[in-house]
């Protein structure tokens, strides 16, 4: 990489709508635009992204994006489908989710794909352990470890600070960048803060009436830790949309579904009436629980869908009601031969 004039390279420490922070090689922090051409193009960088500036009196001039390694990004719901890049260059995603009222297996199916279709590595943290009672965290735990495939899990507890840092140091190494995902509420910024050993971001308690964590981050914001590992904070997501993700992400949420399927009579076998299914078979059996099932089909049409208008989807599901007949043409057929 060959710097012009003054030209350095930076990384994106925040991003707030259209605000922005960058830190150079010494940590040291500074407000940053956007050049002309980067707002003209449409290219805004994420937090965690590494660009080309160049200083002003007042201001870092960010003239260009470099190649990202790694980028955590969703899909947006409704009418706009563009992805919505949420950090970049990440080594590790902390994926976080709380073991009293937030616990839901099917959201972190969702959460892994988007992950393991980032490029970086996943690890679950279960938090507020000491809120549920012993044999309900054992239950969940092995629910997890169930559905994570291998996934490292963390559990923490609010009240234990030393433990905190002392499960998450073989991820924070220098220069490792990571990233905490989750539901809002769930302690991610507490999390964050544990680990500075200092409050720089604030969070409040949960609601008394539904035990729920309030909403508290809404700007994405990278944090240097002392050896020079670097924390990504993010807002909660509400919908964890996975539209535009691979086929391959998605086997790596569902090995134990991939791993079936493989044995299924039929290639194209969508586990649903075909016969020779090895993935009912195993649901029949006691093996699957018909849960995972319906989990990893909602994702699969979610990704099917993505990119299509109203019109594409409306065909679409008339041909996957239709398929045990052969489709629109297959009905077709069917009813001139009544």
């Amino acid at each position: 990489m060959h710097l012009q004039n003054n030209e350095q390279q930076y990384q994106i420490s925040l991003q707030a709508q259209t605000n922005y922070k960058v830190i150079d090689h010494n940590q040291k922090e500074q407000l940053a635009k956007l050049s002309g051409q980067l707002l003209q193009e449409g290219l805004r960088p994420a937090v965690g992204d590494y660009v080309i500036g160049l200083p002003q009196p007042d201001f870092i001039l960010i003239k260009q994006i470099l190649p990202r390694k790694s980028v955590l990004q969703r899909q947006n719901f409704g009418d706009n489908q563009q992805a919505q890049v949420i950090a970049a260059n990440l080594d590790h995603i902390f994926i976080t989710m709380s073991l009293n009222q937030d616990f839901n297996l099917a959201r972190l199916d969702r959460y892994l794909t988007l992950v393991w279709d980032s490029g970086a590595n996943p690890v679950i943290v279960l938090t507020k352990a000491d809120l549920i009672a012993a044999d309900l965290l054992a239950e969940r735990r092995a629910q997890v470890a169930a559905t994570a495939f291998g996934v490292p899990v963390l559990v923490t507890e609010q009240d234990r600070p030393e433990q905190v840092q002392t499960i998450f140091a073989p991820y924070l190494t220098p220069q490792q960048n990571v990233a905490f995902v989750g539901s809002s509420g769930v302690g991610k910024s507490t999390l964050v803060n544990l680990l500075q050993q200092e409050t720089t971001i604030k969070t409040k308690t949960v609601r008394a009436d539904d035990d729920k964590g309030r909403h508290t981050t809404t700007t994405r914001a990278l944090y240097v830790l002392p050896n020079g590992a670097k924390i990504i904070d993010t807002p909660g997501i509400r919908s964890v949309g996975v539209a535009g993700v691979s086929q391959t992400a998605t086997d790596q949420s569902f090995q134990d579904i991939a791993t079936l399927a493989q044995q299924c009579r039929f290639n194209d076998c969508q586990h649903q009436t075909e016969p020779g299914c090895a993935v009912k078979a195993a649901i029949a059996a006691g093996q699957l629980a018909p849960g995972r099932l319906a989990s990893y089909q909602k994702l699969q049409i979610e990704v099917q869908y993505a990119g299509l208008n109203s019109r594409q989807i409306g065909q679409l599901k008339i041909e996957r009601m239709l398929k045990d007949v052969g489709g629109v043409k297959g009905l077709k057929k069917t009813l001139k031969k009544k």
